[in-house]
C-alpha cells in the first residue's frame, strides 16, 4: 500500500528533556523551572486573583514573574507556548498606583513589554495588572492589561536556585 509509517512523539516527555538540561548548572524547588539564577513555577492547578498570586508566591520566598532581558522573555513564552500555560497568566507587572506607569511587584525596572495589539488599554478605567496569554490564545506569549480581581493561572519567580554539589572524585 501507499501508506506512510507513523511516527509518535511525546512532546511532553520530549520537551521535559529540554528542562532538565537547563537545570544542569542548579536546581530548584520541586515544581520550579531553573532559567539562569532564577527558578519559575507556572501554576495552572489553582486560580487566583492578581493580590492572592502575589502573596502566594511571597509566601514561596518570591514574586509575580517579572523580566527584563530578551532571553528570559522568550524562556517564558516558549514556556507558555509549550503548554505550562493553556490559559492566561497573572505577571508582576502593574500599574495600580500610577496610571500606565508599570512597575513590577519585585521591584525591577520593565524593560522589553510585548503588549498584545491595543494594550494596555486600561479597559473601564480599571485594569491594572497584567496577565500574559497562554498558549489556547491567539496570541499566546503577549501582554494584556486585566482586572485584578479576575482569578487567573500564575507563574512566580523566585531567586531560590541552588548550585549543585560537586560530583565526588
Amino acid at each position: 500500500s501507499d501508506a506512510f509509517p507513523l511516527s509518535y512523539t511525546d512532546w511532553d516527555e520530549a520537551l521535559s528533556v529540554t528542562v532538565v538540561s537547563l537545570a544542569s548548572d542548579g536546581h530548584c524547588d520541586q515544581g520550579y523551572l531553573l532559567y539562569g539564577n532564577f527558578c519559575y513555577h507556572f501554576e495552572i492547578e489553582d486560580v487566583k486573583n492578581w493580590r492572592d498570586a502575589e502573596a502566594r508566591c511571597v509566601s514561596e520566598q518570591g514574586h509575580l514573574v517579572s523580566f527584563q532581558r530578551q532571553e528570559e522573555l522568550s524562556f517564558l513564552t516558549g514556556e507558555v507556548k509549550i503548554s505550562h500555560l493553556p490559559g492566561e497568566a497573572w505577571v508582576g507587572l502593574n500599574d495600580i498606583d500610577n496610571e500606565n506607569h508599570f512597575v513590577f511587584t519585585d521591584g525591577t525596572t520593565p524593560g522589553i513589554l510585548p503588549w498584545g495589539p491595543n494594550q494596555p488599554d486600561n479597559w473601564q478605567d480599571n485594569e491594572d495588572c497584567v496577565q500574559i496569554r497562554g498558549m489556547n490564545h491567539h496570541e499566546a506569549g503577549l501582554l494584556n492589561d486585566d482586572f485584578c480581581t479576575s482569578t487567573k493561572e500564575y507563574i512566580c519567580k523566585n531567586g531560590n536556585a541552588r548550585a549543585s554539589p560537586a560530583p565526588r572524585r
